[in-house]
């Protein structure tokens, strides 16, 4: 038995000249951001949602991190995992590029 797999296009990959690069995702605000490599291999994108998951704030980019400007959560910006709150995390799914769009895979 073979697995279906939903694909939802994000937008191509041409479109975005800078990362994080903000995005509407089912009428959702996501982040597009590099996502950690290591040396040698290409670089990889996640799309993270830009809504926190404590107050519902929409966290903005400022230097490396996601900033919630609620209560000052703050967040990985290639991974989406909180800096100051233990345990806690933006929703963080990888990206995968084909035919030069940007896709999610369900």
């Amino acid at each position: 038995m073979s697995e279906q797999h939903s694909v939802k296009i994000i937008g191509s990959v041409n479109d975005f000249d800078a990362f994080p690069a903000h995005v509407k995702v089912d009428n959702e605000p996501h982040y597009i951001v590099e996502a950690p490599r290591k040396d040698g291999e290409p670089q990889r994108y996640n799309l993270i949602s830009a809504i926190c998951p404590h107050a519902g704030g929409m966290v903005r980019p400022h230097l490396n991190e996601l900033v919630c400007p609620l209560h000052y959560w703050c967040f990985d910006l290639a991974t989406g995992e909180a800096t100051n709150i233990p345990g806690e995390q933006l929703a963080c799914t990888p990206l995968e590029i084909e035919d030069g769009q940007f896709v999610v895979k369900a």
